[in-house]
């Protein structure tokens, strides 16, 4: 059957806007969450967010397909802008290809638009003008579905949505991997996008889930999550395809674990048995041994229960011997349907440069998190195979294993 590679990364997260700049910040350990400066966050509990600031629209995008850039919330700019970069760095012209798949992972779209507004939106569909059922149209993932779809003409596209919480763009790889496996297409764009939004930052606030100043994953005295924003699109393909091209190729998608166990609507099963089941079947897929993981993306939220139960998850399959592991959180946040996403992105970085990212903010030895979580400071080591974990509510639970491409 197919290999399926990575040849386009489109990259959109607070404090980086691009691969070149994702890595040098991450690579360092650079922390880019704070108070909320762009969202009206009331007398909330907690205002830590995680911020893309600096992006302009009008820098990224312009209009073309009948699309009006003026027109464009936050989250579809954000998705659109990461979709041309990702296809800018594969160097692929989509509008001549058929057949693409096209997956996005996401939960909250664009309900910046119209949070507060009750009174706004009762008025809008009492009148039903055109342009402005637009803005409520907006928030549907469909909506962004489309547009993407028509932003970029595609041909005979074969889209899909994940809204399955933190393990959507986790989803939406290992949906665009069949897809080439099978035959379907020869080439898939795969990730998320997210937009900051009062009713996520609200609902957390009532979870208690929020750290009041930094996210510290598998540190004893972590407090909790931040939540995050941002888009992160992949390019895979036919390695074959690729390679005959002459394309750039990051790292192979070698297999994947998805699951459902639907333990609690937000609380991790203690035994940790969903998250144990995707990993194995990662492994089982691309036909690797617990040994020959060199590295582990966490989910690594920075909760206590989140936290924990990935360790023990983690010491299920590899016993003693659990390979340094680490979580992006830590520096920018959890950007919730994106975060699988983004840990493939940096899983791919970390391959290219055979380093890995540490773990920001850690300050105390955790004994029910006893592993090497890299603290503080990046590490040079050779890198062949990782695994990218994305945990969700619900019990959705996702693992992808991503390897260093070999050349023939």
């Amino acid at each position: 059957m197919s290999q399926v590679v990575v040849t386009g990364l489109g990259i959109i997260v607070p404090g980086s806007i691009g691969k070149q700049e994702l890595w040098s910040n991450m690579s360092q350990g650079k922390v880019f969450t704070g108070k909320a400066e762009n969202l009206n966050c009331g007398n909330l509990r907690v205002q830590i967010v995680g911020e893309v600031k600096n992006f302009n629209k009008e820098d990224y995008l312009q209009d073309q397909n009948s699309v009006k850039i003026q027109n464009l919330g936050r989250a579809e700019s954000l998705a659109l802008a990461a979709i041309k970069m990702a296809i800018e760095d594969s160097r692929l012209d989509p509008s001549k290809e058929e057949d693409i798949s096209l997956a996005a992972g996401m939960t909250m779209t664009n309900l910046m638009k119209i949070e507060n507004q009750e009174t706004k939106i009762r008025d809008i569909l009492s009148r039903r003008n055109e342009q402005d059922i637009r803005e409520i149209e907006q928030i549907a993932p469909v909506s962004i579905l489309s547009l993407m779809c028509r932003y970029f003409n595609l041909k005979m596209p074969i889209p899909r949505i994940f809204t399955n919480a933190c393990a959507a763009s986790n989803y939406a790889i290992a949906w665009g991997y069949e897809k080439i496996k099978k035959g379907i297409s020869k080439i898939a764009i795969v990730g998320g996008v997210e937009a900051l939004s009062l009713v996520a930052l609200m609902g957390f606030n009532r979870l208690l889930s929020l750290t009041p100043d930094v996210c510290r994953p598998f540190s004893k005295n972590r407090k909790g999550l931040v939540v995050s924003e941002g888009s992160v699109f992949l390019i895979l393909e036919e390695k074959e395809r690729a390679q005959k091209r002459g394309a750039h190729i990051y790292g192979e998608v070698k297999g994947y674990g998805l699951g459902v166990d639907a333990y609690h609507i937000t609380a991790p099963r203690a035994d940790a048995a969903g998250a144990i089941t995707s990993i194995k079947d990662a492994l089982k897929m691309a036909n690797l041994k617990p040994n020959e993981i060199d590295y582990v993306s966490a989910h690594g939220t920075g909760t206590a229960l989140n936290d924990k139960t990935e360790v023990v998850a983690l010491k299920t399959i590899f016993g003693e011997n659990v390979p340094p592991t680490s979580s992006v959180k830590s520096m920018i946040g959890h950007t919730l349907g994106v975060a699988g996403a983004v840990g493939a992105a940096c899983s791919l970085l970390m391959l290219e440069n055979n380093e890995i990212i540490p773990t920001a903010n850690f300050e105390q030895k955790d004994e029910n998190c006893n592993i090497d979580c890299v603290p503080n400071k990046s590490r040079k080591m050779k890198l062949k195979n990782i695994i990218s974990n994305a945990f969700a509510f619900g019990g959705n639970n996702s693992c992808i294993v991503f390897s260093k491409a070999e050349e023939a």
